[in-house]
């Protein structure tokens, strides 16, 4: 069966791996250039070697034909002084022969004697003898194939008495052809060979430089690359070290309110989209280079504030670019504030569960021994402490998750051995409108949480911690958090409210101020905080209500 050399070409080239099919290409590529070189070379070679051999031969047949002596001996038709003469010339030329031929071309001498006295052979002397022109041709003699300068020789008197023929045999013109050619050929080998050998290694190159991936290998992964990049909730825009863009996934363009395609985009400079783009090219706000890698930056571009990261690319050990990663800070702020709100109420949960259980056993206890007052008296002290608790958060707070959030609080003080104060000035008819409710838990929440731990640490404390929320002001929400701690350590106070600053070594820390930080000066509150006597500290917040504004401008 025979198959098309198309489909044969394909089942060899699928059997080899990319790098042999470059290299393959390669050496062919290289082979046939240096095969028409070698034949350019070849032709301009032996043609310029035949105009140099045909032009000797003339110059030498008519230099020859103008030898006083010989055409004397021609006009006497002296066959042995022509010989020897002829001879003579013949040491100290480099032609295969010379000929002599008298005006009806009978050879009078010939490097073999026994042809002297015949026609010369090949037809070629006639424009020699008959219009008395020097030139040359290509003709078969009794000695082979040559090339010949034909000139004729002239009496005295100007009559036409014979014929010079110089000539070159064309095996004596190929063994100079290809004795010229052997270092052009040689050269060419050893191009071939280095070729050879470079193909090979730039083969490899392209094949590490691929990570050792074949073509197929690389668009699948670069198909799971693209899902991944567009799967990511977070926007990702990749930039060369000259600010140009290299990629980015529709998250990233739908953050920043660019309304092309990524394709459009790519090659583009990055300062032509976003404004301003120092973050994501390694500059600071005022110009100046900023090559370190930033992590959770809070940025702002294209009217939008966002928490970035940026990262260096690498190329081999030279820095490539940037690859920057974002969100909106409000979604961050918001799930970072969910979660805080889950685990306060999984904390609460816990509390009272405990608490609850420790007050059942009471109760059942009382109950076994028989105490069935004491059992009825500690159940209504339980309940109307409770209720007075909940009474006072509910008619104080006007917001369920506040309250909620209040009254495990109170709990978890219980179960730390310590008592939440609430100021008798506590008073929130409704949360700031620039916040939600669970931003303003996770505040009061992260505040409290501080605030027990640093009153537990202190041995000296009155172990009491005091709350107090006001929003009486119309023009804003005032919180205040006092402990009975030790003040804050000096190591963190210029950095109390960085993410990651905390007195605690274990990982995980260092969260909660950022993150109170981050939701006050959002919306343009402030925080301030002073010593508490006898000892601990006072975090006070200033919170903007637009609420009361709003309504006092109606």
């Amino acid at each position: 069966m025979f198959y098309p050399m198309s489909l044969v070409i394909h089942r060899i080239c699928h059997n080899l791996s990319f790098r042999q099919r470059v290299w393959a290409l390669l050496f062919i590529v290289v082979t046939f250039q240096l095969l028409l070189i070698a034949g350019f070379f070849h032709f301009i070679l032996s043609d310029t070697l035949n105009h140099q051999v045909s032009t000797r031969a003339v110059i030498q047949a008519r230099e020859i034909a103008s030898d006083p002596q010989l055409i004397e001996s021609i006009s006497k038709h002296d066959i042995p002084s022509i010989q020897r003469e002829i001879k003579r010339l013949q040491k100290i030329s480099d032609a295969s022969f010379i000929v002599v031929g008298d005006k009806k071309g009978i050879r009078l001498a010939h490097p073999d004697a026994s042809k002297i006295g015949l026609p010369m052979q090949g037809g070629d002397s006639a424009k020699a003898l008959k219009q008395g022109l020097h030139y040359y041709s290509i003709q078969k003699g009794s000695l082979g194939f040559s090339i010949r300068g034909k000139s004729p020789v002239f009496a005295a008197n100007g009559d036409i008495i014979g014929v010079i023929s110089v000539g070159y045999l064309l095996e004596t013109v190929s063994n100079w052809l290809l004795l010229y050619s052997y270092p052009f050929f040689f050269a060419l080998l050893i191009i071939f060979c280095f070729s050879s050998l470079g193909a090979w290694v730039f083969s490899r190159h392209i094949k590490s430089q691929m990570y050792g991936m074949e073509p197929e290998e690389i668009a699948l992964s670069l198909r799971v690359q693209n899902s991944v990049f567009e799967a990511v909730y977070e926007g990702i825009l990749a930039v060369d070290k000259r600010g140009r863009i290299l990629s980015a996934n529709q998250q990233a363009l739908k953050i920043l309110g660019i309304a092309r395609h990524v394709d459009n985009l790519r090659g583009q400079l990055i300062n032509q989209y976003i404004t301003p783009s120092g973050f994501f090219v390694g500059r600071k706000v005022n110009g100046d280079a900023d090559p370190e890698e930033r992590r959770h930056e809070v940025i702002t571009c294209n009217g939008e504030t966002l928490v970035a990261t940026r990262v260096q690319i690498w190329e081999n050990t030279e820095h490539a670019g940037w690859v920057v990663s974002f969100r909106r800070r409000n979604d961050l702020n918001t799930l970072t504030s969910q979660l805080a709100q889950e685990r306060y109420q999984t904390d609460n949960l816990r509390v009272l569960s405990h608490e609850y259980a420790n007050k059942l056993s009471t109760v059942s206890g009382l109950i076994q021994i028989g105490a069935y007052d004491q059992a009825l008296q500690a159940i209504r002290k339980e309940t109307e402490t409770h209720q007075k608790l909940i009474d006072f958060i509910s008619r104080t707070f006007n917001s369920r998750v506040i309250a909620g959030l209040l009254l495990g609080k109170y709990s978890r003080a219980r179960e730390l051995g310590l008592t939440l104060v609430f100021d008798p000035y506590c008073c929130l008819h409704q949360p700031p409108v620039q916040l939600s409710e669970d931003e303003l838990a996770a505040i009061l929440g992260n505040l409290l949480d501080n605030a027990y731990e640093a009153t537990l640490k202190n041995p000296d404390s009155n172990k009491s911690v005091s709350i107090l929320i006001s929003d009486d002001n119309p023009e804003e929400l005032v919180v205040e958090v006092a402990d009975n701690g030790n003040g804050i350590p000096p190591e963190i106070a210029d950095s109390l409210f960085h993410k990651g600053s905390s007195s605690k070594t274990q990982p995980g820390h260092g969260i909660g101020l950022w993150l109170v930080h981050q939701f006050v000066t959002r919306i343009g509150g402030e925080i301030l905080i002073d010593e508490a006597e006898p000892a601990g500290t006072i975090f006070s917040l200033f919170i903007p209500n637009k609420r009361f504004q709003t309504e006092d401008s109606e």
